[in-house]
């Protein structure tokens, strides 16, 4: 059986439901969504939800602050509140480097129009009496940034897209492109084939290897990243409206979440893998690096873990684009653990492309994928991984 579309896009996480909903918002009439497992299955629903300006390229700053607007209205345009808890973003600093990239990073924030800080050790640990500044030469703060809930905004902006006509099959995993030459004109599954002048590819860390059912390579790869879940921890010691607290030298992170507080952590050098299991040797780890960093977490109990899929690029940046040499594939991925917090924009440029031909919103040009053969690509330091 043969369906047929204006767009088809593959995979229904934050990227590919976002691209749908804006589509739809254009004009679009014919848009189909064809995702695996369910809507919001894969690493949006397992992501910690962080909203931030704090970049280093330009780029990175305009794409959130397109991107928060949507964060900080959800619930006018998509009737669910996102729980979008504004309680700041704060990345720690403890070496003179990244003291000199804070300060060139703020530098270039402010000029955007950002509302940053640039804190000392003392003016942290006032921010934050519960953590140990001892090591710290300082901070970064941006009180209008925090984290909203990932699987209520995805399965929310799903479910407006098909108030608006868009049709999202689920388990529809697709096994194969249909080519005309050197021109796309679908996608196959067990279900059918479904033809259209347009494909997308939205499927996170595994975009490299759907881009090879296409024959073409999507420089996009899997890491493991792991967050542990505390038990219930008294609001008293650790306020509920602490700030997301970044510690990149120490590959850590504290927020609030709900009653407990969510903890981050990862192998840096960890090798290429789509593997979600839990790594139980990281357990010892991260509760050192929390006790040391808030040393009133030495009462607090881990009671779960779970792992996701951060989906990097050489760039550590995003990838909304065509792909060269193959008309009628788009792609959009590769978002290196931003990718919800930069999903509604990256959805409405992709949808730009589709229908204007271009991104109209702001200048996607360094999100081109053709940047990786060009040499032009610039790694993002402020990505944590």
């Amino acid at each position: 059986m043969t369906h047929t579309a204006e767009v088809v896009i593959v995979g229904a996480g934050i990227m590919g439901v976002s691209t749908a909903y804006h589509l739809a918002r254009l004009g679009v009439q014919r848009v189909i969504v064809l995702e695996r497992d369910t809507v919001c299955s894969g690493s949006t629903a397992l992501a910690s939800g962080g909203i931030r300006h704090q970049y280093a390229n330009r780029l990175g700053i305009e794409l959130t602050t397109h991107s928060i607007v949507t964060y900080e209205r959800f619930r006018d345009e998509f009737g669910v509140d996102p729980n979008f808890r504004q309680h700041g973003y704060l990345i720690l600093i403890a070496t003179e480097d990244e003291l000199a990239t804070a300060r060139r990073s703020v530098a270039l924030q402010r000029s955007l129009g950002v509302d940053v800080e640039l804190l000392d050790a003392a003016a942290t640990r006032a921010l934050c009496p519960y953590l140990n500044t001892d090591d710290l030469l300082g901070a970064t703060y941006t009180p209008r940034d925090g984290y909203a809930d990932p699987y209520l905004c995805a399965t929310a902006i799903a479910a407006r897209a098909r108030d608006l006509g868009v049709m999202i099959k689920q388990q529809h995993e697709v096994h194969g492109f249909l080519r005309d030459g050197d021109r796309l004109r679908g996608v196959t599954t067990a279900a059918g084939a479904f033809e259209a002048p347009a494909v997308v590819i939205a499927t996170g860390a595994w975009s490299g290897v759907v881009g090879k059912l296409a024959g073409v390579d999507i420089p996009v790869r899997p890491h493991r990243r792991h967050k542990f879940m505390t038990a219930p921890f008294p609001a008293e010691r650790i306020p509920a409206a602490t700030p997301f607290v970044i510690d990149p030298h120490r590959n850590f992170s504290l927020r609030r979440e709900g009653p407990g507080l969510l903890l981050g952590h990862g192998r840096r050098d960890e090798p290429d893998g789509f593997s979600t299991e839990i790594d139980r040797s990281l357990e010892s780890r991260v509760v050192e690096r929390a006790i040391h960093r808030a040393p009133v977490l030495a009462d607090a109990a881990l009671m779960r873990a779970w792992a996701g899929l951060y989906e990097m690029t050489p760039d550590q940046t995003g990838i909304v684009s065509a792909v060269p040499g193959t008309e009628g594939l788009h792609v959009i991925a590769g978002f290196s653990g931003h990718g919800f917090m930069h999903g509604p924009i990256a959805g409405q440029l992709m949808a730009e492309m589709l229908v204007h031909g271009r991104a109209v919103t702001m200048d996607a040009a360094a999100l081109d994928l053709a940047r990786f053969a060009r040499g032009e690509a610039h790694v993002e330091p402020l990505t944590f991984v």
